[in-house]
C-alpha cells in the first residue's frame, strides 16, 4: 500500500518518548558499530574492554553493577575476549573472579577509546557543550524511571 503525501496522514508515534529514544539508541549503537568495525569489535565487547580498562582487577559482577546487567549474560562476552587473548582471568570464583586486560587488550584499548571519543563527537555535535550535562541527566533519570515499573 502506498501513502498519499498529500493525504493527512497520522502518526500517533511521533510525539512518544519512548519510540524516539528506540529509534535513538537503534541509531546511536549502530553507529557505534560502524566506528568499531575496523576493530573487529562489537559494541557490547568495545564497552567491556573500556570498562575493565579503566577499572583494572573488576569483577564480572562489578561490570553487571555498571551496565545494569545480569552478569550470566557477560560470560560469553569476557570468553570471547579472554579466548581472543585480550583480556586476563585472575584467580578467583564465580563472578568474583578480577578481570584485567593483557598488553593486547590494552593497545586495543586506546584506539576503543579514540572510536568511542570520536563517536561521541559526532553524535553530540549539536549539542552544546553547556546542555550535555543536562542531557545526560535526563536520560539518567529516564532510565530509573523505566527500571522501576509504573508509578
Amino acid at each position: 500500500m502506498t501513502i498519499d503525501p498529500d493525504s493527512a496522514f497520522t502518526d500517533p508515534l511521533d510525539a512518544m518518548l519512548g519510540f524516539h529514544l528506540r529509534r535513538t539508541a537503534a541509531a546511536v549503537t549502530g553507529a557505534l558499530g560502524e566506528a568499531l568495525a575496523p576493530l573487529g569489535l562489537n559494541p557490547g565487547e568495545a564497552t567491556l574492554l573500556r570498562l575493565i580498562g579503566a577499572n583494572p582487577g573488576c569483577s564480572q559482577s562489578d561490570i553487571a553493577r555498571a551496565l545494569r546487567a545480569q552478569p550470566a549474560n557477560l560470560v560469553p562476552l569476557i570468553n570471547k575476549l579472554a579466548l581472543s587473548g585480550l583480556l586476563e582471568k585472575g584467580a578467583g570464583k564465580g563472578r568474583a573472579i578480577p578481570l584485567t586486560l593483557t598488553a593486547e587488550g590494552q593497545a586495543l584499548h586506546g584506539r576503543v577509546c579514540a572510536a568511542f571519543d570520536a563517536h561521541e563527537a559526532r553524535i553530540g555535535r549539536s549539542i552544546p557543550m553547556e546542555q550535555r550535562h543536562d542531557v545526560i541527566a535526563l536520560l539518567r533519570q529516564i532510565c530509573l524511571d523505566a527500571c522501576c515499573g509504573p508509578a
